[in-house]
């Protein structure tokens, strides 16, 4: 049987970061049989993906849950669909509920009442230090529900930004948000309208390791940090700053809004350390929000 060739292409939007860049995943999958199938609508519009008018390519696959038939589903896209932004998908018969989410990956476990999605607590920082790609690294997937007959498909995460405005250039080896009385990441469920709830076994605490150190000023500017967070409003965020050579530096976070990414709105909550004076007064450094 022929084998078709599957390439998952996420493209930086330049619209977002001034550049493109792309990272290409290959998988190998059966065509998928076109008799005796059924059809699903689904929305690519708040998707990061393929090219920044958000236009579903033409060797798109999702996976379907049905609540009662249906079982991670391989839906294919229709020819008329490519370069949409909403298409047609056509795969195995499915019945109830239906849940989805993109792109395809046969190894997925999930079902048609809560889609599981894990966000890593120890994240790294990337060489290219691109905001897009820590957030693609760990928000490989997008989830939906059906919907006026249509699947919309939404991300489970935020991105939280960090600069290190201090007069002193630090050596920055690690990044740690925690909260006293919230889970941050770690196994959650996708539920019905992009809900991210987090089971007992998540985390309070999202690291972000940066090997041997990375230093806080880039050039005449500061170095961007980026962690990926789950949504929410949170009221009591701490940060620790682990320095080369240094005690940690621990500091609370004013509350913030971490918002859902999607490429109609990209809204990135930022925090900035700054100081109040000299490098004596790196102590009493204030933080600030956006």
């Amino acid at each position: 049987m022929r084998k078709l060739f599957y390439t998952s292409i996420l493209t930086i939007l330049a619209s977002v970061t001034g550049c493109t860049e792309v990272i290409t995943v290959e998988k190998e999958f059966e065509p998928v049989d076109n008799t005796g199938y059924t059809l699903i609508e689904a929305d690519l519009e708040t998707l990061l993906i393929e090219n920044e008018d958000r236009l579903w390519p033409e060797d798109a696959y999702i996976g379907v849950y049905g609540s009662e038939q249906g079982e991670n589903e391989r839906y294919t896209i229709k020819d008329a669909g490519a370069g949409l932004k909403s298409a047609t998908f056509y795969g195995p018969l499915v019945k109830g509920n239906i849940a989805a989410y993109y792109p395809y990956d046969p190894t997925y476990i999930g079902n048609a009442d809560g889609m599981p999605v894990v966000l890593e607590s120890e994240q790294e920082f990337f060489e290219d230090n691109s905001m897009l790609t820590q957030f693609l690294t760990y928000t490989p997937r997008a989830y939906g529900y059906m919907q006026n007959g249509k699947i919309g498909f939404v991300y489970p995460n935020g991105v939280l930004h960090i600069t290190i405005e201090t007069i002193e250039t630090l050596n920055i080896n690690s990044i740690t948000i925690s909260s006293a009385s919230s889970k941050i990441a770690g196994l959650g469920i996708v539920r019905d309208g992009g809900v991210t709830e987090l089971t007992d076994t998540a985390t309070d605490t999202v690291t972000l390791s940066c090997g041997e150190g990375v230093l806080s000023r880039n050039g005449d500017g500061f170095t961007d940090f980026y962690m990926v967070l789950v949504p929410g409003t949170y009221e009591d965020l701490e940060i620790s700053l682990g320095i080369v050579g240094e005690k940690s530096f621990v500091r609370s976070l004013p509350p913030m809004e971490i918002k859902r990414v999607s490429a109609d709105e990209f809204v990135v909550a930022s925090v900035a350390i700054k100081p109040t004076g000299g490098p004596a007064d790196f102590i009493d450094t204030p933080v600030e929000f956006e």
